[in-house]
């Protein structure tokens, strides 16, 4: 049986990316994962681990610039990865002829910026989204969630986040101003990530906050009516931190995973970032990862995958597990293959 699946190449080119037959084999049979964050423009740049986001950015920034080329690519990855829908993160709208070509359910969101941009583009409908809490005017910030459907912001990544946030010091400050900021145009808040999310009225279950990596105790209580895409393997190398993950499921947050970008992970494969997920809370069952690498994602983006349905499109995976323990072997590291199958009747 051939693979079915529509795919681009790194070149750009419509191709199979599947590649190879399906044999009849054992293993688990799965949705196709969903990555609900990635920024598929964004090449490999090299950035000092532990540095801070503050540092990073200005690492980052002195990389390639990101491009079409690049977004071809990362489709192509994302798809061998066993990729079924991505939430994407566009700051040149280049990835969205790559996602089209794919042929790929996505949520696509134009990437704003600028504590000083007070003004809300007349054509918000686009579906620009703010980049963080401490970089965005609130303006932007509210008129993004005021649309329906699914929003997308950056959360309380590193602490120099709320430093900005609760006092406007910290190196946020200085970064800002170096960059030609009216810093005079925001009002600092006083307030952690959480708390000033919560005052703009804006957090609910169409809000997918990304990273929440320094959320904790009571911030955790007013954002448990939204959802959490996790990227820790970004939040590994940029701060060394993990977020409070017992605690988001303590108080019943959706979560889903990401790869965030290739500025600051290895790969866009999702299911290695569960896995990395699985080491650093052995308490937690298994089966949690599967969900939000699945069905999680699915609800966050509100796209009609992630589930074993009957005629379900792209299709679904077999993965080449161990017959004992398959959803635990499934997050032990080992990079499994994995083959996309025509979706049966289930």
């Amino acid at each position: 049986m051939r693979a079915p699946v529509i795919g681009v190449d790194e070149h750009g080119f419509l191709c199979d990316p599947a590649g190879l037959p399906v044999e009849d084999r054992r293993g688990l049979l799965v949705p196709g994962f969903v990555n609900a964050h990635t920024h598929l423009e964004l090449g490999p740049v090299a950035t000092a681990k532990h540095a801070g986001f503050v540092n990073w950015v200005g690492q980052f920034r002195a990389g390639p610039p990101p491009s079409a080329m690049q977004a071809g690519r990362g489709v192509y990855q994302a798809i061998r990865a066993g990729t079924a829908a991505l939430g994407e993160i566009t700051n040149n709208g280049r990835s969205s002829g790559a996602i089209t070509a794919a042929k790929m359910p996505a949520r696509v969101w134009h990437e704003v910026f600028g504590v000083d941009c007070v003004a809300v583009p007349a054509d918000v409908s686009a579906r620009l989204t703010p980049h963080a809490p401490h970089s965005t005017h609130p303006n932007m910030i509210r008129a993004a969630a005021s649309l329906p459907g699914p929003w997308s912001i950056h959360f309380d990544e590193d602490p120099e986040e709320a430093a900005w946030l609760a006092s406007g010091t910290g190196a946020w400050r200085p970064y800002l101003e170096r960059a030609g900021r009216d810093l005079s145009a925001f009002d600092i808040p006083g307030l952690s990530p959480a708390a000033y999310l919560s005052s703009l009225g804006v957090l609910d279950r169409r809000a997918l906050l990304v990273h929440a990596v320094c959320t904790r105790g009571d911030d955790l209580d007013l954002i448990a009516g939204a959802r959490v895409c996790l990227c820790v393997r970004s939040n590994q190398h940029i701060t060394g931190r993990f977020p409070d993950v017992h605690g988001m499921l303590d108080r019943g947050i959706p979560l889903a995973i990401g790869t965030d970008s290739l500025a600051s992970t290895p790969d866009l494969d999702p299911l290695a970032e569960a896995a990395v997920l699985r080491r650093a809370f052995q308490q937690i069952a298994p089966e949690v990862w599967l969900h939000a690498l699945t069905a999680g994602g699915a609800d966050a983006l509100d796209l009609p995958v992630g589930r074993l349905v009957n005629g379900q499109a792209p299709g679904l995976l077999l993965v080449d597990v161990p017959d004992e323990d398959p959803i635990g072997a499934l997050f032990d590291g080992t990079v499994w293959p994995r083959r996309w199958l025509e979706c049966p009747a289930v």
